[in-house]
């Protein structure tokens, strides 16, 4: 009687244990070529600051001389909403937008390899004191900036992997 109530979890242990998963960000588990990928001119301050992101998670050692790989991004769209509108119509909250086009590019080939949208959305109080807000408006834009740098890595390591599974 306690042999078939203790079965279900055995097999579910069984299965989990065979299912395949492995952590994608583990250490030395790094599939993104080592030859590293030339990251193009982003326009705007913003974009230099996400370009820059991307650099120092892209290129560990030093910035590639002779890349196969080029990523290219659309200029960043920045939107801005006043939420939180009181009776007096002052706005006591603001939301930003971030979203851009990203373009993995075989150089030799001019082949797009790899396109995806990325975006990113955050919000920040609108204070009475305007350093205050500027701060917020400025500490949320970076954090906002680094989602969207973290999002691409995350999809070029995946398309790598992938193309990494394929080659075996």
């Amino acid at each position: 009687m306690s042999l078939f109530k203790l079965f279900p979890f055995v097999a579910i242990l069984l299965f989990l244990s065979a299912c395949g998963f492995e952590p994608m960000h583990a250490a030395g588990t790094s599939v993104i070529p080592t030859a590293g990928i030339e990251i193009t001119n982003i326009p705007d301050r913003d974009g230099q600051y996400l370009r820059n992101q991307l650099i120092d998670r892209l290129n560990i050692n030093e910035r590639p001389a002779n890349s196969p790989y080029q990523l290219k991004f659309s200029p960043l769209s920045k939107t801005v909403i006043n939420l939180g509108i009181e009776k007096t119509a002052t706005a006591t909250r603001a939301q930003i937008q971030f979203s851009t086009q990203m373009q993995l590019v075989e150089k030799k080939t001019g082949k797009v390899l790899l396109q995806r949208p990325l975006r990113a959305t955050g919000a920040y109080n609108l204070l009475d004191n305007q350093l205050a807000t500027l701060t917020s408006q400025q500490n949320t834009t970076e954090n906002l900036l680094q989602e969207i740098s973290d999002d691409a890595v995350t999809e070029l390591s995946l398309y790598f992997r992938r193309k990494a599974l394929r080659l075996l």
